[in-house]
């Protein structure tokens, strides 16, 4: 089969199979999802699309968790999130398409790399009402380097019960999601040569989300988490090489 603008058959497999196992991953592990999205879509799409797609790949997961835990969404939450997360987007989107794909490949594979190795870091602000600043700071750098990871830091401080983290999460993240392929597209970012990429990727990211949940406890987290682990870091080296040597 053919694909608009010279997408290949090779490309469009390996979105959909890393769609599915990110949505496995989520689903078995609670996490790696959009990591692993990252990692998967360096390596088959041009540098400069490989956040903007990264959006519109994950948006099926967050609205689908949205919708099934809707009425565990702290609103106020959510709500202030997303007021942070639209200026955000209108600040970073331009940014992002007037960089150049070596400066992208860096930064991408820097915060692959950090996100992958740092320690974990509870961060907690000390202001009463962080909810619009969580929602810049976070949509800022997402819509930046695909990655954003502040609202997952704060969020486990809030007291919110486990359905509840999961469905404001979901939540927030799927707002975030409309506001970034809005301000991508707006700016010029052109999605028709991967609609179908991404629609298929959806289908598969439910039926991942499906066989994580049937596998959950019978998979070594150990083992997962060493493969994951190798995986980006190898992902990340190469956009490295790419961003050094071809500049």
């Amino acid at each position: 089969m053919d694909w608009p603008d010279g997408l290949s058959n090779h490309a469009v497999y390996v979105i959909v199979l890393g769609s599915f196992i990110a949505a496995f991953s989520n689903a078995a592990f609670a996490n790696g999802g959009a990591m692993i999205v990252l990692a998967v879509t360096t390596t088959v799409l041009p540098v400069s699309a490989v956040v903007p797609i990264h959006s519109a790949l994950l948006i099926g997961s967050t609205v689908s968790r949205a919708v099934v835990f809707r009425d565990h969404i702290d609103w106020r939450i959510t709500t202030a999130f997303l007021v942070g997360s639209v200026i955000a987007v209108i600040i970073a989107a331009p940014i992002y398409v007037s960089l150049s794909d070596e400066i992208i490949a860096l930064a991408i594979a820097i915060v692959m790399l950090v996100a992958i190795w740092l320690p974990g870091i509870s961060w907690r602000p000390k202001i009463k009402h962080p909810w619009v600043l969580v929602g810049f700071l976070h949509s800022f750098i997402s819509t930046l380097f695909a990655y954003g990871a502040v609202l997952h830091a704060v969020i486990l401080h809030t007291g919110l019960r486990r359905r509840q983290i999961v469905a404001t999460m979901a939540a927030s993240l799927t707002g975030m999601a409309v506001f970034k392929i809005s301000g991508y597209a707006a700016n010029g970012f052109d999605y028709t040569p991967y609609i179908v990429a991404i629609a298929l990727s959806i289908g598969a990211a439910f039926a991942g989300t499906w066989i994580g949940k049937l596998v959950i406890d019978r998979i070594s987290e150990r083992l997962f988490r060493a493969v994951f682990r190798l995986l980006v870091t190898l992902s990340a080296l190469r956009l490295l090489y790419a961003g050094i040597f071809n500049s």
